[in-house]
């Protein structure tokens, strides 16, 4: 399965073009300090545009980024997609280790800078999981940031998550986790997994 183009009232979440690469490289360095060069990042392009292609035809989930582009002109500002995110929810609740890691779809967004701050993030992010509710049926996504992320976790407010922040100092990229449950199962309220 692949994920047609998403609407929403300013955007369309849709796969990356060769014609994206320039806005793709500067969305990685604005948004992630990214030292790549363009050669890099058209590699990169070049994997994300096949992967679109080949995960479809082996019947595997739709991962990977997708462009976040302004209606009107279709110029990608930034990029949303799905990960596979391995979860040690062991770790959340403060137990001892070793933790075991239980795969989950991982939700993730970033914006370039002049486009911040204006709700962006959320609408893509919404669209995204509006979607993989309702034609993936996945039972839970999740989304990862650090401590001092707080425009991340605003975003994962925003769409309804619950967060949890890892209470020891292991596993720094798990320091903050949001966890949205599909709408079927959100009432049942579990604890983390």
């Amino acid at each position: 399965m692949s994920i047609p183009p998403l609407y929403t009232a300013r955007l369309v979440i849709r796969q990356y073009r060769p014609a994206d690469l320039a806005a793709r490289h500067a969305l990685m360095a604005e948004a992630f300090g990214s030292d790549d060069t363009l050669e890099d990042t058209r590699r990169w392009l070049d994997w994300t545009i096949a992967s679109y292609r080949e995960l479809a035809r082996l019947y595997q989930p739709p991962y990977g980024d997708y462009a976040v582009a302004l209606r009107g002109d279709d110029v990608a500002i930034g990029s949303v997609g799905l990960v596979p995110a391995g979860v040690p929810w062991g770790a959340l609740r403060g137990e001892a280790g070793p933790h075991l890691i239980t795969p989950e779809f991982g939700l993730f967004w970033a914006i370039r800078t002049a486009h911040q701050r204006q709700g962006y993030a959320t609408e893509a992010a919404r669209a995204l999981v509006e979607f993989t509710f309702a034609e993936l049926n996945v039972r839970r996504l999740v989304a990862t940031t650090e401590y001092d992320n707080s425009a991340s976790q605003a975003v994962m407010r925003r769409l309804g998550m619950t967060l949890y922040h890892n209470p020891g100092p292991e596993l720094p990229w798990f320091q903050v986790v949001g966890v949205l449950e599909h709408p079927a199962v959100a009432g049942a309220r579990e604890s983390l997994a």
